[in-house]
């Protein structure tokens, strides 16, 4: 067996991980039997389609390029477990929150170690997820390169120039869908409270909202303008931004952006110790 006779390896096999190797594999992106994954007890909840290995160690020695899926938690004790392997024939690509690529790079090596730091977030699943991306120290551009093509296999891809800005990332897109969800249970609480059946305030509420963000994204226009040639003067959206306005809500919103992307921080500084 080759040192690189798999194209990816993964450290980690959490949700995410699932998301982004099953996507991999429906997209044609890689073939099955071009990825290995380490064992874990999450496999029992996630399974997949591809070679398990019992020895971190084999994961990275085979792969070209290793996923870090592990929590930032666990990361002291997953690179100890690399440690004796990990070099700078492999590209380290990691999904851990608060880790800066200095401080993974000093954990798995002595000598200079090649990582991309990502931020996807669940939607990579359909093919409608966005990355955040930056290039460790030494990473090189084809690095950058290879990880866009291969994030993009399940949507798009930004890459930041400071890393500091991977928690604003994670403020804004990984953690977003969650606020996406939030704002569709409070429509459909509202649609209830004027009558409809749950199932019919879902159906309308989450499509109402599906097809806003597909407009946004087809669209040549900004939000602020969609929104406008939505609300007529007087009529019943004016109605509901009015409220909205008057509630705080557009700061309200803000403000849990940033408490999010403060949160990150303080991890960051945590994993740091």
């Amino acid at each position: 067996m080759s040192s690189h006779h798999y194209a990816l390896g993964v450290l980690g096999t959490g949700h995410i991980a699932a998301v982004i190797v099953n996507r991999l594999i429906s997209s044609g992106y890689l073939a099955e039997d071009r990825i290995i994954v380490s064992q874990s007890k999450k496999l029992a909840a996630h399974p997949l389609p591809v070679k398990v290995a019992d020895d971190n160690r084999d994961v990275v020695r085979h792969s070209k390029m290793v996923m870090l899926s592990v929590t930032p938690q666990r990361f002291a004790e997953a690179a100890a477990s690399i440690r004796e392997v990990a070099n700078g024939d492999h590209l380290f690509v990691s999904l851990m929150a608060g880790v800066g690529t200095d401080r993974i790079a000093a954990a798995l090596s002595d000598s200079p170690v090649r990582v991309v730091r990502a931020m996807p977030n669940l939607p990579f699943g359909l093919g409608r997820g966005v990355t955040g991306l930056f290039k460790g120290a030494h990473a090189t551009p084809d690095d950058l390169e290879e990880v866009k093509h291969f994030f993009n296999a399940g949507g798009v891809s930004v890459e930041v120039q400071r890393e500091e800005l991977m928690d604003a990332v994670t403020a804004v897109a990984g953690s977003g869908p969650a606020y996406f969800y939030y704002f569709v249970e409070m429509m459909m609480a509202g649609g209830v409270a004027a009558g409809l059946r749950p199932e019919d305030a879902q159906v309308l509420a989450a499509h109402a909202c599906v097809g806003a963000g597909a407009m946004l994204l087809e669209k040549d226009a900004s939000p602020t303008e969609l929104r406008e040639a939505v609300t007529s003067p007087g009529g019943t959206t004016q109605a509901a931004m009015n409220t909205l306005r008057e509630c705080g809500v557009a700061e309200h919103v803000t403000e849990a952006v940033l408490a999010a992307f403060r949160r990150g921080q303080e991890l960051g500084k945590l994993n740091s110790k």
